[in-house]
C-alpha cells in the first residue's frame, strides 16, 4: 500500500490499522520508510533555506573576508 501523489508515491504504508467499522485510524511504516522520509523532509528544509536565502544581496569573498577581519 502506499499514498499517491500524482502518480509518485509520497509515503509506503505496509498496513493500516483500522476501527471497528473498517475507517482507517493509523498505519504502520517500516523503519526504512521512517529514514526515507526523515531524509526527505531534511532535503525540503534545506530547499527551503536556499530559497529564503536567493533574495539576499551577493558579495564578494574577498570584500566579505576583509570586512569580517576588520571586526575581531
Amino acid at each position: 500500500m502506499s499514498t499517491t501523489f500524482k502518480g509518485k508515491d509520497i509515503i509506503r504504508i505496509k498496513q493500516y490499522v483500522t476501527d471497528k467499522r473498517g475507517h482507517k485510524i493509523a498505519a504502520i511504516l517500516d523503519i526504512d520508510e521512517i529514514k526515507r522520509l526523515e531524509e526527505l523532509l531534511e532535503d525540503v528544509a534545506d530547499l527551503k533555506v536556499v530559497e529564503d536565502r536567493i533574495k539576499e544581496p551577493v558579495e564578494d569573498y574577498e570584500a566579505y573576508s576583509r570586512k569580517r577581519k576588520s571586526r575581531l
